[in-house]
């Protein structure tokens, strides 16, 4: 079957897409089927009766109520596939809503939350950074402050001697084993 972008009614896919046009579209489904279903139900009573009281020929009183109700039955049918149709409108509707209209918006949110917790997580980040920095800075001008005794003649800081290894470690400076 061949794909037109007309339909019978003159909706497009275009215009359900477009602000309100899903709304509109509903409304007038759900406006013509309300009428439809009216008129099925007050047909189908009107028709029962009619037939229940001019029944066919040779129909004694309940073969006519049996016939009168087996062919309104049908109109009474079709009421309610015309409710059907009325309440999936509106679900239609709810769901188009809910997909396209909510669904964005909180996927929105969801990002600016998420954008927000990292950038509070990177000022977390700096202020660690700032206080390890800190904290070098103080103990480098507690070092400086203990090590102004030890300065050599020459107003430098005395160089820390290294310090001591035990012979185990010298192995591994060989890369021989021995």
């Amino acid at each position: 079957m061949a794909h037109d972008d007309d339909n019978e009614y003159g909706w497009k896919a275009d215009q359900l897409r477009a602000p309100g046009g899903m709304e509109m579209y509903t409304d007038q489904i759900k406006g013509i089927f309300r009428d439809h279903r009216d008129d099925f139900r007050a047909l189908a009573n009107d028709l029962q009766g009619e037939l229940k009281f001019n029944p066919p020929a040779g129909d004694n009183g309940l073969q006519a109520g049996y016939h009168a109700w087996k062919t309104a039955r049908l109109l009474h049918q079709m009421e309610g596939h015309a409710q059907a149709i009325i309440t999936l409108a509106a679900k239609l509707r709810a769901t188009h809503h809910a997909v396209y209209v909510e669904l964005p918006k909180r996927r929105a949110e969801k990002a600016e939350t998420k954008a927000l917790e990292k950038s509070s997580q990177g000022a977390q980040v700096a202020r660690s950074a700032g206080n390890v920095n800190d904290l070098v800075r103080r103990m480098v001008e507690h070092a400086g402050q203990n090590g102004a005794a030890g300065q050599g003649d020459s107003g430098q800081p005395a160089v820390p001697a290294q310090p001591a290894h035990p012979p185990v470690f010298d192995m591994f400076k060989t890369g021989t084993g021995q």
